[in-house]
């Protein structure tokens, strides 16, 4: 097994799931297809076909996650599977990660992490975002001005919020109503009223 292969591969597993431990395997498709445009559809059907078959992916009731998830995988600015070496995966042995990392672990660690976080948060006095409550109407207000539909509107939201981290909803929200060419003065109406 070729360690391009494994860093290939890695890289890939890192770059789907670091913000999520386990995806459906509808949505894993979509990523790499729709969102990422790395291969089409079929391509990526395939491809977590032979990632399951392999051992690097443990599929279960319709959703997939990592064995191992190598935090060090961060690819370069650009990068994109080359889809030769990840059609075709090595099998995966633990022995041929350096210091393995259960996916188990990571999961603990998340929930160590959210927990430490909420404490956080409940001990800090912020006052409530008096936009979050005007977001249904925001939706609907951007998919009836650009005319799509309701659904398209949050998952372009919510692939803005994950390229640029932490952005409120109601922002990214306005960021694809720029995108579709609205009146900003509405939107700003919208966000928050006088």
């Amino acid at each position: 097994m070729s360690d391009s292969s494994i860093n290939e591969i890695q890289k890939l597993i890192f770059v789907s799931f670091s913000e999520q431990t386990e995806l459906s395997i509808s949505d894993l498709e979509r990523l790499w297809s729709l969102e990422l445009q790395w291969m089409m559809p079929e391509e990526a059907s395939l491809v977590i076909k032979k990632l399951i078959k392999s051992g690097w992916l443990v599929s279960e009731n319709n959703l997939v996650s990592p064995v191992y998830l190598d935090k060090q995988s961060f690819p370069s600015l650009g990068w994109q599977p080359m889809l030769r070496i990840i059609s075709s995966p090595p099998i995966f042995v633990s022995e041929s990660v350096p210091s393995t990392v259960a996916i188990e672990d990571v999961k603990s660690e998340i929930v160590i992490n959210v927990v430490q976080s909420e404490k956080i948060s409940s001990s800090e006095k912020h006052p409530p975002d008096r936009s979050e409550s005007n977001i249904p109407t925001l939706i609907r207000f951007i998919a009836n001005k650009s005319e799509i539909d309701n659904r398209e509107v949050v998952r372009r939201a919510q692939r803005k919020r994950r390229s640029l981290g932490p952005v409120t909803l109601w922002m990214s929200l306005a960021l694809v109503a720029r995108e579709q060419g609205l009146d900003m003065v509405e939107v700003s109406s919208l966000i928050e009223p006088a």
